[in-house]
């Protein structure tokens, strides 16, 4: 029997969600936003800044190589 590979999506949550990531104790808060100009058509805004991944916004905040999707909580 053959394996078959379990696929996630990994597209991005709809506009208006907000996100909550907690990092040494320190909770962070971003949404996921309107972004014509990227390729899915949102991305997520956090400080001001609009990314379009979740892992480019928890980069951001960890300094570090990290998985936004493990990171945020949705």
């Amino acid at each position: 029997m053959a394996k078959t590979k379990r696929r996630f999506d990994r597209r991005l949550p709809p506009i208006g969600t907000k996100l909550k990531g907690t990092l040494r104790g320190r909770e962070y808060f971003a949404e996921i936003a309107a972004a014509p100009n990227l390729k899915e058509g949102r991305g997520v805004l956090y400080g001001g800044k609009l990314f379009p991944t979740m892992t480019a916004a928890a980069r951001e905040i960890t300094k570090n190589s990290v998985n936004g999707w493990r990171f945020w909580r949705l």
